[in-house]
């Protein structure tokens, strides 16, 4: 057995998300096929509590093409020099250390400090999916999301949640919130509740 986080858009934007925690069978193996077997179980399960019609599993090895589109790897960000990355590239490559460890990043000369531990990955994929408008009709009707790479207990910062808090801001015509930097991480930092991590 495995336990996944599923993030639900809310539509307040005052508590843009909302997490629960899903048990299904783990089917092992590296292969492509027992990776779609761990989703197609996943999907099972919450099934048994959520509309499956409007659960969407954004990674790679998701049963839909926008969920591999929106997959951090594939997903585009426009710089300003018209150079394309992918969010994930992006967000390797603008980590700041100090002794070996992550004390912030650095985005268009911006920096973000690493608390709350998910304001920057959340505000560079979010802007990403802002960009790509093409993607916005294919998602409106998803509320409920996934990513079966994002092992809570191993890593701070998955898609899933971001798309669960840009879909909230989609429903109630506030992505131009996106534009402002200081003014999303006010916004963040008084309304996007994360769980204490310690690692």
């Amino acid at each position: 057995m495995a336990t996944r986080p599923i993030y639900i858009s809310t539509g307040d934007v005052n508590n843009p998300f909302t997490e629960d925690n899903i048990n299904f069978e783990w089917k092992a193996g590296y292969s492509y096929v027992n990776k779609c077997k761990r989703r197609d179980n996943l999907k099972k399960e919450i099934a048994k509590k959520y509309d499956i019609d409007k659960w969407l599993e954004v990674s790679s090895i998701s049963d839909k093409d926008i969920g591999k589109k929106l997959s951090a790897l594939n997903l585009m960000i426009t710089l300003t020099n018209d150079n394309k990355y992918s969010v994930e590239t992006i967000y390797q490559n603008s980590k700041i250390y100090k002794d070996n460890a992550i004390v912030g990043f650095k985005f268009r000369n911006t920096e973000f400090e690493n608390n709350p531990y998910g304001m920057y990955y959340d505000y560079i994929y979010m802007v990403a999916l802002y960009q790509n408008k093409e993607y916005h009709e294919l998602i409106k009707d998803y509320y409920f999301f996934t990513d079966l790479f994002f092992n809570p207990n191993k890593s701070l910062n998955t898609q899933a949640r971001a798309i669960a808090i840009f879909k909230t801001l989609y429903d109630n015509d506030y992505l131009k919130l996106l534009e402002d930097v200081s003014e999303f991480k006010k916004y963040y930092k008084e309304n996007v509740k994360l769980k204490i991590k310690k690692y």
